[in-house]
């Protein structure tokens, strides 16, 4: 008998097992994309940027100089998941040459921390200091580049770099603050365009979105 129920016992044991419910983890919201938003991201473009393509940098040697020079999926804004992700290219003269502007912008969740995007983006420019950049374009036409000296920005807001081949010159900046970031380059055959004052101007569209209420 005692051996009995001690077999019901084990049996009532292992059936109440197979009914216990396991609580499932709440689910966690996502912070919002907020104050700018997604559909206002073409409000971030510069108002001369046109319907044209231009001719993009795709890849760069070593792969962790790529944010220095990259123009499709730009590290310093597509490797910190932007909730969405816009460009522009547009055309000016500078001392009568050419000049090919490239704008590239994101704007990311209510948690993006732009100081951290700013410091990781200085970190991989001065790692690159004193390294030979290889880039390739759209149309698979190849520079080797040389980081020039540090440019004071004279903002916490902006980020300025500026680096050349042979026969090939950009000045960039990269602006972040609030949710949002814009990345600039501007090339030609020689280094000089005045990318500071697209770059200011850039974060001016920044904080008024920022700023603006529905």
């Amino acid at each position: 008998m005692r051996r009995f129920l001690v077999t019901l016992c084990l049996l009532a044991m292992s059936a109440a097992g197979c009914t216990r419910v396991v609580d499932a983890p709440t689910p966690q919201a996502e912070p919002p994309v907020a104050p700018i938003t997604t559909g206002q991201i073409g409000d971030l473009l510069s108002p001369k940027v046109d319907k044209t393509d231009g001719n993009l940098f795709v890849t760069v040697e070593p792969d962790d100089c790529a944010g220095v020079a990259r123009e499709a999926d730009p590290p310093f804004i597509a490797d910190l998941n932007p909730a969405a992700y816009d460009g522009g290219h547009w055309m000016t003269d500078f001392d009568g040459r050419e000049v090919y502007v490239e704008e590239m912008v994101g704007v990311y969740r209510s948690d993006y921390n732009a100081k951290d995007a700013l410091a990781q983006a200085q970190r991989t420019i001065e790692a690159c200091r004193g390294r030979t950049i290889w880039v390739t374009s759209m149309a698979e036409r190849e520079y080797a580049f040389e980081l020039h000296a540090p440019v004071e920005s004279g903002s916490p807001e902006i980020l300025l770099w500026s680096f050349s081949s042979q026969d090939w010159a950009c000045d960039s900046a990269f602006v972040a603050a609030y949710n949002a970031a814009i990345e600039i380059s501007t090339c030609g055959r020689a280094n000089g365009y005045d990318v500071r004052t697209l770059a200011e101007d850039a974060l001016e569209r920044i904080k008024t979105l920022a700023n603006t209420t529905a």
